[in-house]
């Protein structure tokens, strides 16, 4: 699919490696050089030659049937399939109509209603010179112009379709650079890793088994300074992220923060520990889960200095084992991509946020939500998936839970700093926000 839209769109794409030596392409990082990718895909044996810039459709079905039923079936969806607003429509707040996305959706997913033609197009179709008012015979055949209207309009909507592909996987390639930057940052921050080694190759995870230190809960803080600042960067660059209202903007980057402890936990766990239970939480320590830590009735076991210290031991290590039971096993099974993630990951954050935003706010949601619905739906088709719709609706489903799982979190910190558990003044200065 990348192949035929670079030909028929006759895209030209620039090296994002040093020019010298081809970047990395994989099944992981095939969005992030297409020049590349597009390299790699004549070495394998794709040809120019053979892709169809568009569709050539006939009137007389009688003399190729088979074009014209080929012609169809790739203008029209599947039956019954949920587009981007109805499929969000099952979760428990519903949008309005007047919020559904106003972008067109690409020729996979999208029925053409309608041919339409203008008139200066129609006249320089039938190469008849405006003002003329007598036709001649050869286009006195309705059936005939019928049919070479409705060929040039089809014909056009087939480019459109593909730009709008075009958008959707440049949609997707934004997401997954921002979620890469996020974890080069984290690797110089927590590892000892040498600086020019993040330079390596694109930063899949920050994390290696080597570079993991054991959970304790006595240092443990959800976030420093740096933290906060690479979440800043993370959704700087978000689609209409600066459309919103300083009061929007704060409340998305509140929201961003929370998600991303829970989400990039939940990744670097499967990527690092694919067949063991151990949870990698997102500054770099992990705790295993076979079996699960003990945390009642352990205050007269020896390791606890006070109760207060117990206490800490108590808060933090059962929320962990929560996130873990709750969101970190049910993402392991679902063994998501870096693609399929990062568009999860920012799914999530603009989701959660249609119902905390107002007018504006919640417009841009849903656009943004409604969009990476359709790039999901074109990632799950590209990775090659028997059906990208059943896909790309269990990553969608999944993220009822981490909403759930959000909220249940944020619940935690609050007490951990009601009680003063946890002494962390940024924490408790992203808590004390009210929108």
């Amino acid at each position: 699919a990348f192949f035929r839209r670079s030909i028929a769109m006759d895209q030209c794409y620039e090296c994002l490696g040093d020019g010298v030596h081809s970047c990395k392409i994989d099944h992981t990082l095939r969005l992030n050089c297409r020049h590349c990718r597009l390299k790699k895909c004549q070495k394998a044996g794709m040809m120019r030659d053979l892709v169809q810039a568009k569709r050539e459709i006939k009137s007389d079905k009688g003399k190729n049937s088979r074009n014209s039923s080929q012609s169809e079936d790739f203008f029209s969806p599947p039956p019954e399939q949920p587009g981007p607003s109805n499929y969000f429509d099952q979760f428990p707040w519903q949008a309005s109509e007047n919020e559904m996305d106003p972008y067109p959706s690409s020729p996979k997913i999208r029925k053409m209603s309608e041919n339409l033609m203008g008139i200066d197009e129609l006249q320089q179709f039938i190469q008849i010179p405006a003002g003329v008012d007598d036709f001649p015979d050869i286009f006195t055949d309705s059936d005939e112009i019928r049919s070479r209207m409705t060929s040039i309009s089809e014909a056009s909507a087939y480019v459109t379709g593909m730009e709008e592909e075009e958008r959707l996987f440049g949609l997707a390639g934004l997401y997954t650079e921002q979620v890469i930057n996020l974890n080069m940052r984290r690797r110089i921050t927590y590892t000892d890793r040498l600086l020019g080694s993040v330079f390596d190759a694109p930063c899949v995870c920050p994390y290696d088994k080597a570079d993991l230190k054991l959970f304790d809960h006595r240092t443990y803080r959800q976030k420093n300074r740096n933290d906060y600042t690479m979440i800043l960067d993370y959704i700087n660059r978000f689609p209409e992220f600066e459309s919103l209202s300083k009061s929007e903007k704060t409340v998305l980057f509140r929201t961003a923060a929370a998600v991303d402890v829970l989400l990039d936990q939940s990744y670097y766990s499967q990527v690092i520990f694919p067949t063991e239970d151990v949870l990698v939480t997102a500054n770099g320590e992990y705790l295993p889960m076979n079996p699960m830590p003990k945390v009642e009735n352990q205050r007269d076991s020896g390791n606890f200095h006070s109760d207060e210290d117990y206490d800490r031991f108590k808060m933090l290590t059962s929320m962990k084992v929560r996130q873990w039971l709750h969101v970190c096993e049910p993402m392991k099974k679902l063994d998501m991509s870096l693609a399929e993630f990062s568009l999860f990951k920012a799914l999530t954050i603009w989701h959660y946020n249609y119902y905390k935003l107002q007018c504006t706010g919640k417009q841009i949601c849903s656009r943004q939500r409604d969009d990476i619905f359709r790039t999901l739906l074109l990632i799950c088709d590209d990775e090659g998936h028997d059906s990208a719709l059943i896909r790309a609706s269990e990553i969608v489903l999944a993220v009822g839970i981490a909403m759930a799982e959000v909220h249940e979190m944020v619940t935690s910190y609050i007490e951990i700093t009601v009680y003063d558990v946890l002494d962390d003044p940024i924490l408790k200065d992203m808590l004390k926000f009210q929108y």
